[in-house]
């Protein structure tokens, strides 16, 4: 394989290896009003005790708590706008708004 060939493949290589463990995260609201949150990675990881936080608008930690067995975690949605952070770890963190949370 000539250089460029190669340079080629290692790069693809690459990129698919970075891809291969990114976050997934989503939240939807439930029929009691409360809000679940569902997460783990793209390549079927477990996202078991990463931590999630629930912040006001100014940023600041309202809730904090853990995911649990069933990589969910639920919580009494906030009065005002809030935004929900997975801490998925290794850069892996992933934040959802409030305006975009449906049912």
């Amino acid at each position: 394989m000539k250089f460029p060939q190669l340079l080629i493949a290692g790069s693809v290589l690459f990129c698919q290896f970075a891809l291969a463990h990114a976050p997934v995260f989503d939240c939807y609201i439930e029929r009691d009003d409360r809000v679940k949150c569902e997460a783990g990675y793209t390549d079927g990881s477990s996202a078991l005790g990463r931590k999630v936080q629930v912040r006001d608008a100014r940023d600041k930690v309202l809730l904090e708590g853990s995911i649990g067995q069933d990589n969910t975690f639920t919580f009494q949605a906030p009065a005002e706008n809030y935004s929900v952070v997975f801490l998925g770890g290794d850069a892996h963190d992933a934040t959802l708004q409030s305006s975009d949370i449906t049912r």
